[in-house]
């Protein structure tokens, strides 16, 4: 009975499935978390604007590139928010968007648009990003990245102004969701509900822009300290959306297929301080259980390490290579 025990204790799956993990690794996001980490991270920024305006101008790159770093951070954020239900809004939820969404110019809404999808369709002929991303390698991959990284984040806010547009001209909702919401159905979307829902939730952001903007023109350090990061964190996000899928075609969502064709990357701490924030970077984790909290993937991905032995694998490559 106990060389039966211990057997059982070691066991390796064989056949996996996620209803194989037990659920106390299954845990979701946490409100009250997500927003201590916003408070941290805007008091980061807060320290490095005070760096900013208390040392060199030849320093400034270092606290840029640690503003970047927390814009980046910023998306995660928001990102976890996307796979809560976040309707109706409670005051916490609006909150954290407007702490860590307007800044980098999305609403929860428009972000769940394009990534829940992602995650129904992962890498199917269906999915988003795959279509607006393509599998590439070093120097290609450095180049895409700064081809589509830095005009992202005002992109976004670009976005909100169509949005706030798309309230009163339903002719443009179509065009706005392809365009800004990665929407590839080629239905027309100009009586969808969620596409009005996105334009009307753009409204609130689109005003804080252009008052934002009317504001850096009296105080120039806004550019410096908010327009010029943006650019910085637009690249690490790009940079972390080409390095943790392989786009390529699959055929299936099981737990073999997202071991295959989605990678971890960045969880040691000060590469997440850039590219692989609040634990993003455990991301085939969290394609396998998208609903789990961010910060419960690294308790998960020790599970899957001595249960799946596919991962182990797969993980131990990824240390060597």
């Amino acid at each position: 009975m106990l060389l039966f025990l211990s057997m059982m204790m070691k066991r390796k799956l064989n056949s996996q499935k996620r209803s194989d993990v037990p659920r106390e690794y299954l845990k979701s996001a946490d409100i009250n978390f997500l927003l201590r980490k916003s408070f941290i991270d805007w008091g980061i920024v807060a320290a490095c604007w005070l760096g900013m305006f208390l040392s060199s101008v030849y320093l400034w790159p270092i606290f840029l590139i640690i503003i970047g770093g927390r814009i980046h951070a910023f998306g995660v954020i928001i990102h976890d928010l996307t796979h809560l239900n976040f309707s109706p809004k409670t005051f916490k939820i609006r909150l954290i968007e407007v702490l860590m969404g307007y800044p980098i110019g999305t609403t929860v809404n428009a972000m769940a648009y394009h990534h829940l999808r992602h995650h129904r369709n992962t890498l199917l002929e269906t999915d988003p990003y795959f279509n607006y991303n393509k599998k590439c390698k070093s120097i290609d991959r450095i180049l895409l990245t700064l081809k589509k990284g830095p005009l992202l984040p005002y992109f976004w806010i670009i976005r909100s102004l169509v949005g706030f547009v798309g309230v009163f001209l339903p002719q443009i909702r179509t065009a706005y969701a392809k365009i800004f919401l990665q929407d590839i159905s080629g239905k027309d979307l100009s009586r969808s509900k969620e596409v009005i829902t996105c334009c009307k939730e753009d409204v609130p952001q689109a005003i804080f822009h252009i008052l934002l903007l009317v504001l850096a023109l009296n105080f120039p350090f806004i550019f410096y300290g908010y327009y010029l990061p943006l650019f910085i964190g637009g690249t690490f996000c790009i940079y972390r959306l080409l390095i943790e899928h392989e786009y390529d075609i699959v055929e299936d969502k099981s737990v073999y297929t997202m071991i295959e064709c989605t990678f971890d990357h960045h969880t040691h701490w000060f590469s997440r301080m850039f590219l692989g924030p609040h634990n993003i970077g455990y991301h085939c984790m969290h394609h396998i259980h998208p609903k789990v909290g961010l910060q419960h993937l690294p308790r998960l991905r020790d599970w899957y390490l001595k249960n799946s032995p596919q991962y182990e694998e797969k993980y131990q490559n990824l240390l060597q290579s």
